[in-house]
């Protein structure tokens, strides 16, 4: 977290991570298990969250997973990513992870990690939907969208509103969808939304990349349509090898149980 968020002025002891919420955990999921269909995903972001990751989804008697907060930073790189998600999942053991790489708190990962082209944007979407365990794509990453650059009169998030400039909020990776290049507010609405559409961000309208076969959002389709058919990649292991500097190699493996009738 960068420390210009205010959120990190203060000692979280008391009102995250106590030790009495695993007994409540057990309760929520003994109900939910009444219901078949249903799933759970805690947002575990404390001092030591691998552990608490580990705790809250072992045993399949908590939560079904934990949404991890680790690969939202701004470093980045194959070393990198190995490290994060080898660590996670030697102590997650038998829990199962959900992956992100941006979200509504963070800079888009276009601008975060520095992508100089729509391949290397691919690599990292083919990266977060070949890890193991569930997955979070925020509204903007199938398009490719840089962080917006708004003017301060624009904000509408109070940290950016408080501390601008040395922190300027969340507003830039909050800006509207943009569906169509040629309509009034990226045909996201035909009122005016809650904070403005980003000029850059109207070439990459989901009209506009629809029409390119090569295009991040006719990857995105792709991959996501591939990915739900291959048993290997929903439910499989995951395993890191060895390979040199800068690179990131891993296999996946899942052996689908017998299936038995008299």
């Amino acid at each position: 977290m960068r420390k210009e968020n205010p959120y990190a002025y203060q000692f979280h002891k008391y009102d995250k991570t106590r030790p009495e919420n695993l007994a409540f955990l057990q309760r929520l999921r003994a109900l939910l298990d009444q219901y078949p269909g249903t799933t759970t995903v805690g947002e575990i972001g404390d001092d030591n969250s691998l552990q608490t990751m580990a705790e809250y989804t072992s045993g399949g008697d908590k939560l079904h997973m934990a949404y991890s907060f680790d690969l939202l930073t701004e470093q980045h790189g194959a070393d990198f990513f190995h490290k994060t998600v080898d660590s996670i999942e030697k102590k997650l053991t038998d829990g199962w992870p959900c992956w992100a790489i941006g979200n509504h708190d963070v800079s888009r990962v276009a601008t975060r990690w520095q992508a100089r082209s729509p391949e290397q944007l691919k690599a990292y979407m083919a990266m977060l939907l070949t890890l193991r365990g569930s997955v979070c794509i925020y509204q903007g990453e199938e398009l490719g969208l840089t962080e917006a650059e708004l003017e301060y009169k624009d904000l509408v998030d109070p940290y950016g509103i408080n501390f601008w400039p040395e922190y300027k909020g969340r507003d830039g990776c909050r800006t509207p969808m943009v569906w169509h290049n040629k309509e009034a507010n990226g045909g996201f609405s035909d009122a005016r939304p809650w904070l403005p559409v980003y000029d850059e961000h109207y070439g990459a309208a989901v009209a506009v990349q629809h029409e390119q076969e090569n295009s991040i959002l006719q990857a995105y389709r792709t991959f996501l349509g591939w990915r739900a058919q291959q048993p290997v990649l929903l439910k499989g292991d995951i395993e890191f090898l060895d390979s040199p500097e800068n690179t990131l190699v891993y296999t996946r493996t899942y052996e689908a149980p017998l299936s038995w009738s008299p």
